[in-house]
């Protein structure tokens, strides 16, 4: 059987099972052609799409994916006329890459798809692989957080209250926005970021994700500091992920005065200590004295007396490392939940060894 032939074929099989999305794309890349779905073919339309399949086929668009609405695909090559079923149990497994992960790619495909994270075929690319893994991980670590806040009775006259400082796309606002719809979870979360492209881009997102308590306005980290009434009352979590060097500290002084109960930070580019440490190279660790060994203490330095900081003000934290050094090496996580009320000695004492040890970390200081 010739391939156009056999191409048909397969095709008019295909579309009889119903699709969500039909997407058509080139070997080399070059743009793709997508084709909304849902609503069931008669054997005119069906025939018309089908023309259309075949037009497209010679224009280049050879690589054809049907995708059904349980996230299943049938998978097709013009040039061969060939199809091969997928299953949707098959397609989540290969997208999760055989880990159980809180993000899968069909039930979460939507969220997914409108961050970029997950093709139009319903496939995840190479590129945003650690992306997936790193949100997907980064909600489980969450989960403790939301489910105790749940516990303390949110309601929609009180729902559970989250900030997000520097939120730069707001990968980890938007996911833990899907599961607390998910679990029923009433919530407002706010993301504030410097930037206004960014800021239209989150806007924009949750809009299209029907997301009514998912908002984002243009803030300086300080200036989060008035969105207490947006979110009806102190935060319950503040998140600050990749705040870079002291936008972190900013970050961890900002909830602290506001009240959070909680606190999710992965730091970024610790600069400012170890820029203060090459300036006292006579300092106490032979470390002081090895750009490359200066930069790597100095950062973890810097973590040190963050968990310090917050610790003195009653914090209970833990670091962990949220996902492999293989994605990013920026994976450290400070978790903190307040425990009791701040200790003015300690404060003291963490001065006293920021003295000692001379480094400063002036977010922290004010």
């Amino acid at each position: 059987m010739h391939p156009i032939q056999r191409l048909k074929q397969s095709l008019r099989a295909a579309l009889d099972g119903g699709f969500s999305r039909l997407v058509l794309a080139r070997t080399g890349g070059g743009g793709e052609q997508v084709i909304e779905g849902g609503a069931p073919l008669d054997d005119a339309a069906r025939e018309l799409l089908i023309a259309n399949v075949l037009r497209a086929a010679k224009d280049g668009f050879v690589k054809i994916t049907l995708v059904r609405a349980d996230g299943g695909r049938v998978v097709l090559d013009a040039r061969h006329g060939s199809a091969r079923e997928i299953g949707a149990a098959e397609a989540a497994e290969k997208g999760m890459a055989g880990k159980a992960r809180g993000l899968r790619p069909d039930t979460n495909g939507p969220l997914l798809r409108v961050l970029g994270i997950q093709n139009a075929d319903g496939t995840i690319s190479a590129q945003n692989a650690k992306k997936y893994k790193q949100v997907s991980h980064l909600v489980e670590l969450l989960r403790p957080a939301w489910e105790a806040a749940a516990k303390r009775g949110v309601t929609e006259a009180s729902p559970l209250r989250v900030l997000d400082l520097a939120c730069g796309n707001a990968y980890l606002s938007f996911v833990l926005a899907d599961a607390l719809r998910g679990a029923g979870v009433p919530f407002r979360i706010h993301g504030v970021d410097v930037r206004e492209d960014l800021v239209a881009r989150c806007v924009q997102r949750a809009a299209e994700l029907g997301l009514p308590g998912l908002e984002f306005s243009q803030s300086t980290i300080a200036g989060a500091v008035g969105l207490t009434e947006r979110l009806g009352g102190p935060p319950d979590l503040v998140l600050a992920l990749h705040a870079c060097d002291g936008a972190t500290d900013e970050a961890l002084a900002t909830a602290q005065s506001l009240g959070a109960t909680a606190l999710f930070v992965v730091p970024c580019c610790q600069a400012e200590v170890a820029a203060e440490m090459k300036r006292n190279r006579g300092g106490p660790t032979p470390a002081y004295r090895h750009g490359m060994l200066l930069r790597e203490h100095a950062s973890t330095l810097t973590d040190a007396l963050r968990v310090d900081w917050l610790e003195a003000q009653g914090f209970a934290v833990d670091v962990v490392e949220f996902v492999d050094a293989g994605h990013t090496p920026k994976n450290r996580l400070l978790r903190a939940a307040r425990a009791r009320r701040p200790d003015a000695a300690g404060l003291a004492a963490w001065l006293a060894r920021c003295d000692t040890l001379g480094a400063h970390p002036s977010g922290l200081l004010r």
